[in-house]
């Protein structure tokens, strides 16, 4: 039977195994090397985050939240002797002033 054009043979079955071997080895090693940067990259990432966590905590208490317990300790009221924190993030003050003036625009033109 004639071959059609463009197709070669397949390699044979062995060749193509023992391939799949040493990709799979290679890998492996790679992966293995790769584990004592992975974590030192994690034990990073956690130090940073401590400030964060640490600035989480101290909001949660201003706006009310027992971060301990999970459940409201003032009723919304901020603790005697710290201020209210607004916690609503920039993007969504900017879309809450852009709505509150498309509000007022419109009731103004009627």
């Amino acid at each position: 039977m004639k071959q059609l054009p463009g197709r070669t043979t397949r390699a044979p079955r062995w060749l193509r195994v023992l391939l799949g071997g040493c990709v799979t080895a290679v890998a492996t090693v790679w992966m293995l090397s790769l584990l004592p940067f992975l974590l030192l990259f994690a034990l990073v990432f956690a130090v940073l985050l401590i400030p964060v966590m640490r600035r989480l905590r101290r909001e949660m208490e201003d706006a009310g939240l027992d971060p301990n317990v999970g459940t409201w300790r003032t009723a919304g009221r901020s603790t005697p002797g710290r201020t209210a924190v607004d916690v609503t993030p920039w993007y969504r003050q900017v879309m809450n002033s852009l709505s509150q003036l498309r509000n007022n625009s419109s009731t103004m033109s009627r």
